[in-house]
């Protein structure tokens, strides 16, 4: 029987009203200012967040090695990055594409973006939750004439509205994750693009696959649809290079292989798709979203190497 929590509707109430103070506050700021305040009440929430920060630490010290220390400075770093990232995100609605274009170098690996787009075929594009996604997933549908991208819902519908009002401004077509599949499938098929961000826990709708030596639930969903629609992969990210600068990475291009048995391909295409991000996060890892719990989901027991000890699973 789910809990009862009577105090929740004033909670979200006031995570609303505070979103929305945040948000008319940073468009009016530069985008470096509204970067310097993000880091500042990130590390605010470093400070109040205890479970969140434990999360974090921990999850740096399982994967990356790192000591306690270690792991407590990383982690403050990631709130701040996360808060900077933020807070220039509800900054962007109301400035022109142009000037925010102007703050980005793209690699080479977006002129292959285009000429495939221009080629009418369709194209599934990844990132993840790793620097600046969101202003990412805005330049990148310009670059090409669209892209509709597949996003959960928040669990608080005043914050949704907020995050998803900011995300149609920026000219982000969004596709609800319970619609996601189909409606994909049918975009790619009919030469269109779809963008996902499939970095995080997958509970049992996911397969097992290695991130940081470790098995990971992961989100099949881009890959089936590459290998179902039979359209590439285009994985890119977004690093922050100085106050309000950015630099956007390839940082995969993955290609199904044609008349590959469609769950080996799944697998082997899901498993490049982690191994391309562990690569990236360890080069930033204040970059990437470490206070999400990446491993909940304990793998089958079957999955498990002999002699293995039995799956923790999360509290």
């Amino acid at each position: 029987m789910a809990r009862r929590r009577p105090l929740r509707p004033l909670r979200q109430a006031i995570e609303t009203g505070f979103l929305r103070l945040v948000a008319w506050i940073a468009r009016r700021l530069s985008l470096e200012a509204a970067g310097r305040w993000g880091g500042f009440l990130g590390g605010i929430a470093h400070r109040l967040l205890a479970r969140r920060r434990r999360i974090a630490e921990e999850n740096l010290r399982a994967a990356l090695g790192l000591s306690a220390e270690e792991a407590a400075r990383a982690g403050r770093a990631v709130f701040a990055q996360l808060g900077s990232s933020f807070v220039e995100f509800l900054a962007l609605p109301g400035r022109s594409a142009e000037s925010l274009e102007r703050r980005v170098a793209f690699d080479h690996g977006f002129e292959r973006l285009e000429t495939h787009r221009a080629s009418g075929r369709g194209l599934i594009l990844l990132t993840a939750h790793y620097g600046n996604w969101e202003l990412l997933g805005a330049l990148t549908a310009r670059r090409i004439g669209g892209v509709a991208y597949i996003f959960p819902a928040q669990s608080n519908p005043g914050a949704n509205d907020v995050i998803n009002t900011a995300r149609r401004r920026l000219g982000i077509e969004l596709i609800p994750m319970e619609q996601g599949m189909r409606r994909a499938m049918r975009r790619l098929l009919e030469g269109g693009s779809i963008g996902m961000l499939p970095d995080q826990d997958a509970r049992r709708l996911g397969i097992h696959v290695p991130f940081f030596g470790r098995p990971a639930s992961t989100l099949t969903g881009p890959a089936r649809l590459a290998v179902r629609a039979r359209c590439p992969i285009f994985f890119a990210l977004l690093d922050r290079v100085g106050p309000a600068r950015f630099e956007a990475r390839t940082i995969a291009w993955i290609e199904p292989v044609a008349g590959a048995e469609e769950e080996s391909e799944v697998r082997r295409i899901t498993g490049d798709i982690n191994l391309a991000l562990e690569r990236a996060v360890r080069r930033r890892p204040d970059h990437w979203y470490w206070i999400h719990r990446r491993w909940k989901t304990p793998p089958p027991e079957d999955a498990m190497p002999a002699g293995a000890p039995p799956a923790r699973r999360g509290r």
